[in-house]
């Protein structure tokens, strides 16, 4: 049964298989210059606690640095569309191609049943989705290193591809292609449906929910103070604005036609002007060790909803399914 599951669908997994390929070799061969060039620029020296380069040139090195290759952190955010369009690809087709064809009245009236022949299909599939994610998680973990010491691991190309939830990703987007294509019995109509359902659940998840998973951190800071801040590089920041001494919010406008009008004054003088007024800069922030719990939090969000798809298929499948 396997054989020939594998036979039935290797068009699909090859054509995966090589554009998966294609996206790990692309990003090995930037990786590694990017990497010589993080080194050889001296980027991580920069970062420790006591450089031994001035503060004006580290600026000028992070600058050059992301000028160079910070458009590839920005290209690798569309690679959270590739568990939905590995959904589209193989698991929206998984049924609804059956039906579509009537192939499936003689598969269900063999020997191998229809429990039999479902669960075959899904471990394949499924599995070939996790094995992908891995592979993909383990290059862009890589990948992203420079990156991450620079930006942190909780911005959305971090958090997105470096933990487990691009495999809870992978695992969601799967279950919703093959329970479309289940209910739907229509390829296109499953495709169309895949994509859209995935981008109503993923896109609200990282922009409403996840910010909200455990209350977030507030601190305020005078620009001018040499203080230790509880805020760190890697926090990921969820708002910043200006507040007075006694709390109370200050609007942009405000604390720039205040202090840079016209945009004339210097990073300092608008500093030294901000502190002269008591105004604060007040950051709301989740701190860089929360990334493992957020991760497990979405992931488990990820999993029950492609469990609750995945049984909803075999249900259909088995008892509605003529």
């Amino acid at each position: 049964m396997i054989w020939m599951a594998w036979r039935q669908h290797r068009g699909e997994l090859i054509i995966a298989a090589c554009v998966l390929a294609l996206i790990v070799g692309f990003l090995l061969v930037e990786g590694v210059q990017m990497h010589d060039a993080y080194q050889q620029l001296g980027v991580a020296n920069c970062l420790t606690d006591s450089p031994t380069v001035n503060t004006q040139n580290c600026a000028n090195i992070i600058e050059g640095f992301d000028t160079n290759y910070g458009w590839l952190d920005g290209a690798i955010l569309w690679l959270n569309l590739v568990p939905a369009l590995l959904a589209i690809l193989v698991g929206a087709p998984l049924v609804a191609r059956e039906v579509e064809n009537g192939t499936h009245r003689l598969v269900w009236t063999q020997s191998v049943t229809r429990s039999r022949w479902i669960a075959t299909q899904l471990a394949l599939m499924l599995g070939t989705g996790l094995v992908a994610a891995i592979i993909l998680t383990v290059t862009l973990t890589w990948f992203r290193q420079p990156f991450d010491a620079l930006q942190g691991r909780f911005i959305s190309g971090g958090f997105d591809f470096e933990g487990i939830v691009l495999l809870a990703y992978m695992l969601f987007a799967l279950a919703l292609g093959i329970a479309a294509g289940v209910l739907l019995r229509r390829t296109i109509l499953a495709m169309v449906v895949t994509l859209a359902a995935f981008l109503a659940v993923r896109l609200p998840i990282e922009f409403w929910l996840r910010p909200r998973y455990m209350t977030p951190l507030t601190t305020t800071r005078d620009l001018l103070s040499t203080a230790p801040s509880s805020f760190g590089r890697g926090d990921w920041i969820i708002s910043e604005g200006w507040v007075d001494a006694q709390g109370h919010s200050i609007s942009d406008y405000q604390a720039f036609s205040t202090c840079a009008p016209q945009n004339v004054a210097s990073k300092v003088q608008f500093f030294q002007c901000m502190h002269a007024h008591g105004w604060l800069d007040n950051i709301v922030y989740q701190p860089a060790d929360r990334f493992w719990p957020f991760q497990g939090i979405e992931s488990a969000i990820l999993v029950a909803l492609a469990v609750a798809l995945i049984v909803f298929a075999i249900y259909w499948v088995r008892q509605r399914v003529s």
